[in-house]
């Protein structure tokens, strides 16, 4: 009986052991489908996450562009294939010298150089582009290098945008403007040639007024001194004394639009003018200048003949006050 008893407790441990690995299995079937479910769950995470960027890439309005470190295009949204115009067959391994104008070439190629060498992104930059069917366009771009799963260089990622009509507005806006300049130059020198036209004419008609007065003054007047001292009639004194006050009315404009300086005085009549402007007196002017009384009386007859003072009621202090 004994014997059979421990047969049958041995029995029992091993089904125990059994029910226990059982048991163990079980859970690790439930943790691999657990880790299963979560895999495929990242799984479709990850392909509606590259689904949801490829969406948004290929609505995106910026051309979107890989290239590698040759500079071939390997890969490229739909932005990029409307603004080089060519077919995404054609476009795949293309290398941006066929497509960047010749002068952008080398400033390019310098760009994506200090990019692989720094690892630092290029700030935005423009350029002009040549598309398929030869129209000339400008975009604005920024770039990035790209690396591997090893962290080495293997290309560069770049987003552009066309700014061909911002250009084109900003080249209407200075060729505008530099239109605006030679208009303004235009305006300045048409307003210096008036201005000298203006001056020139002043200047004739400063002249034909200093002419009219010297010829009355000088020619004129004489002759009417001349004959006052005639004996003449009651009319004829009155006919010369009426000649004589309608020419003085026609020059008296004129003297209001000369100054001292262009009656030709001698500089001892110029000093002797501007004492008398101050409001000297004969005597002030005499002992100021170190000449007679009788000098400075000479000089004031003189200085009024030559301003057109004829008359002893005109006060030359007032006239050459009117000429400041």
């Amino acid at each position: 009986m004994k014997g059979k008893t421990e047969k049958v407790g041995g029995k029992g441990n091993e089904d125990n052991r059994l029910l226990k690995e059982l048991a163990r299995l079980k859970r690790r079937i439930r943790d691999l489908e657990t880790i299963q479910q979560e895999h495929l769950r990242m799984k479709e995470d990850l392909q509606s996450s590259e689904e949801k960027y490829r969406t948004i890439l290929e609505e995106i309005e910026e051309a979107y562009l890989e290239l590698n470190l040759a500079g071939n295009l390997t890969f490229f949204n739909k932005a990029a294939v409307n603004m080089l115009g060519y077919s995404p067959e054609e476009m795949t391994g293309m290398n941006y010298r066929r497509y960047v104008a010749q002068d952008a070439v080398e400033r390019i190629f310098k760009i994506f150089n200090a990019i692989y060498r720094t690892g630092k992104p290029a700030e935005v930059f423009d350029y002009q582009i040549i598309r398929k069917d030869g129209t000339k366009m400008f975009r604005e771009m920024s770039a990035s290098l790209m690396q591997d799963k090893s962290g080495n260089p293997c290309g560069f990622r770049c987003l552009a945008r066309d700014v061909t009509k911002r250009r084109q507005a900003e080249e209407a806006l200075k060729e505008k403007e530099r239109e605006l300049e030679i208009q303004s130059r235009f305006l300045a020198e048409s307003n210096t040639a008036l201005k000298v036209l203006l001056k020139q004419r002043e200047e004739d008609k400063l002249e034909l007024e200093r002419n009219i007065l010297s010829n009355v003054r000088e020619i004129i007047m004489p002759y009417i001194g001349e004959l006052k001292k005639e004996r003449l009639t009651a009319d004829q004194a009155v006919y010369l004394n009426t000649i004589e006050t309608n020419l003085i009315n026609i020059v008296s404009p004129f003297l209001r639009n000369l100054t001292l300086k262009q009656f030709k005085l001698t500089p001892k009549e110029f000093q002797v003018a501007n004492l008398v402007k101050e409001g000297k007196t004969t005597k002030e002017i005499a002992r100021i200048l170190n000449i007679s009384k009788g000098a400075v009386d000479f000089h004031r007859d003189h200085i009024r003949k030559k301003v057109g003072l004829w008359k002893e009621k005109d006060n030359l202090m007032s006239f050459l006050i009117s000429l400041s």
